[in-house]
């Protein structure tokens, strides 16, 4: 096969071309290498983000009204996390910190009762520093409740640790021995109602299925439209294949319902709970009962003896 001898003409065109396929292959390796470095770099920032970790210690705080708490939040690998406390449209309360800790570890807030909701300093640490973005301006201090305690970190949507702080009227008893608790009243006639309380100290019985001596955890929550949101949480131990103890629900409304759920032993399986109604005198509650006939039912029978006393009349006649 013969070769045509290049001329000075085609010289140019001839290097022109050996250029662009240079430029087309040093394009390639040069896109082929930014990809790598920015894969490297997302790996690397997920292995960032995936070592940063904020918790509480404790994910039930309370505080007595007026008093002060510590919530202990444990972080690692976090320049700053957020604290959030209660929902003003929910709850009516709310406040939202940043919090720089001191290093990995535990870092120890304190939550002021007394200087929240009216412009004080709610929320401090000791070695940290604590900035407070907003917080709800009530004129006083929130009202005795439960309120929902997250923990962000960054611009994450999702918390990373969930918690309650209850901030409690003072004066609870504990799990029995209160001679002034009245017994709460089982198997009532009262529709869709388990427990009938009182709005003050209340022994609370439940029948579990564990052995006795078991540990467990008896919790009061506030339910559909109570006027304070509350968690009340005791201690219990089984005795008799029964969880008993002794819930102060004072910051309850005769009327109002509630949730009392026993939990916290891996051997109980799915929580029990038990729905409870909050009355003046468990004794005698204002439950609307009228004997067992149906409201209205006496009208109605009058009514229709009526008609039917017409009807026979008008077949006499």
């Amino acid at each position: 096969m013969r070769f045509r001898p290049s001329t000075s003409a085609d010289e140019p065109e001839r290097i022109e071309r050996v250029a662009n396929r240079l430029r087309h292959v040093g394009t390639r390796a040069f896109v082929v290498a930014l990809a790598a470095v920015g894969v490297i770099a997302l790996a690397g920032a997920g292995t960032v983000a995936a070592d940063e970790r904020v918790g509480l210690n404790e994910s039930t705080i309370t505080v007595n009204d007026g008093g002060a708490g510590a919530i202990v939040v444990e972080s690692d690998g976090v320049e700053s996390f957020e604290v959030v406390i209660g929902d003003e449209d929910e709850v009516g309360y709310g406040l939202r910190a940043t919090v720089t800790p001191d290093g990995d570890g535990g870092t120890a807030l304190t939550y002021d009762h007394g200087e929240a909701g009216v412009g004080g300093d709610p929320l401090t640490a000791t070695g940290a520093e604590v900035e407070l973005d907003e917080e709800t301006d009530l004129g006083e201090s929130p009202a005795p409740g439960a309120y929902e305690v997250n923990l962000f970190i960054g611009d994450g949507s999702e918390p990373a640790d969930v918690g309650t702080l209850t901030v409690d009227t003072g004066g609870e008893s504990g799990d029995r021995g209160d001679g002034n608790a009245v017994e709460a009243v089982r198997d009532t006639d009262v529709e869709d109602v388990d427990l009938l309380v009182e709005p003050r100290a209340t022994v609370v019985t439940v029948p579990v299925e564990l052995d006795d001596g078991a540990a467990v955890e008896v919790r009061l929550r506030s339910a559909g439209n109570a006027s304070t949101n509350y968690i009340k949480t005791r201690d219990a131990t089984v005795t008799d294949g029964e969880a008993t103890a002794t819930i102060n629900a004072s910051v309850a409304e005769p009327g109002e319902r509630a949730t009392l759920t026993v939990r916290g032993n891996e051997e109980l399986g799915e929580p029990v709970t038990r729905d409870v109604l909050v009355v003046d005198d468990v004794d005698s509650p204002e439950t609307g009962d009228t004997g067992g006939e149906a409201p209205g039912f006496g009208f109605v029978a009058a009514g229709l003896g009526v008609l039917g006393a017409a009807l026979v009349a008008r077949v006499r006649g």
